[in-house]
């Protein structure tokens, strides 16, 4: 989520909805050394390195440096996961049964697909995403290699999970645009392809900005979806992971920590995850003001919003 500027408050609104991938995390715009910059068919992108050995892979970004940061690498460690929102997401891994198939929505600067690379060498790990520049841009800028068990598949995440006939142990969606998350990639409709493709036992992850004017209305759409959930609050960003599972059977706070015990031994991921559920854990109720977002709802369902 990049700082505001001085806006008029329709685009300061605009801008705090931004939501997947992006976090709350300053932009080092001084002596930043552009690595390289293009236009592509849906967004500009900038790959930037920091004068602190960061790589940074930012969208649209303005003149003044106040731009959300998309990925982030470590250039000595590139399977650390710097950003918040990335260590949570791995946190919602041991509420699944098994993670021989995983399916992630938006790539980015891959830092989720090489830590799951790494991490579950005998997992399949799929990325559906629209634009190719970014398939592009993280092989060259941010050391990400595919391969039989780490595909791509271009085009629209929404349009493949409707075509697809696979089913996924873990679902991670981290698809976005520089402001926001496409709206065709929130409602109901859409979830409910999502929650067709989960296999038995397992999990669906979502990162969502939370101070979002539509946060509880998307919170409220999974909850109508999946009959059992939970939210992670980040610590040092403001994004929200959202925990879902197809499955009836709720899965309490303090047994999905224990399950991260027990992963956490099998596959260690160096990242206490099981503090980070305890912590993180939310027990807001959803407020009642909120709704279900539809395909039917106000511009109803136009595609790809990038």
């Amino acid at each position: 989520m990049k700082p505001l500027r001085a806006l008029p408050a329709r685009q300061a609104r605009l801008l705090v909805s931004l939501a997947l991938c992006a976090v709350l995390l300053p932009f080092e715009a001084a002596a930043q050394g552009v690595v390289y910059d293009v236009q592509s068919q849906y967004q500009r992108i900038t790959v930037v390195d920091t004068p602190s050995g960061y790589r940074q892979l930012l969208f649209d970004t303005g003149t003044d440096g106040a731009d959300a940061i998309q990925s982030e690498m470590n250039l000595a460690n590139p399977d650390e996961l710097t950003l918040p929102y990335a260590r949570y997401t791995i946190a919602a891994l041991p509420a699944a049964d098994q993670l021989r198939r995983i399916l992630v929505v938006g790539l980015g600067g891959a830092s989720i697909q090489r830590f799951l690379r790494k991490l579950l060498p005998d997992a399949t790990i799929e990325t559906a995403e629209l634009d190719p520049e970014v398939r592009s841009v993280a092989a060259k800028f941010f050391f990400f290699r595919e391969d039989a068990k780490q595909v791509v598949h271009l085009g629209d995440g929404r349009a493949f999970i409707e075509r697809s006939k696979e089913r996924y142990d873990a679902v991670i969606l981290d698809a976005f645009s520089a402001t926001s998350i496409p709206r065709h990639l929130t409602t109901r409709e859409f979830l409910e392809a999502v929650r067709d493709r989960v296999a038995e036992g397992g999990v669906v992850a979502a990162n969502l900005w939370g101070s979002d004017a539509g946060y509880w209305d998307m919170v409220k759409t999974y909850a109508a979806v999946f009959p059992a959930w939970n939210v992670l609050n980040c610590a040092g960003a403001g994004n929200n992971i959202l925990v879902a599972r197809p499955s009836k059977a709720d899965l309490g706070v303090k047994a999905w920590a224990d399950k991260a015990a027990a992963f956490e031994k099998a596959h260690p991921t160096g990242l206490d995850l099981p503090e980070l559920i305890l912590n993180g854990a939310d027990t807001d109720a959803i407020p009642g003001r909120a709704r279900v977002l539809s395909d039917k709802g106000p511009g109803g369902h136009n595609g790809p919003e990038l």
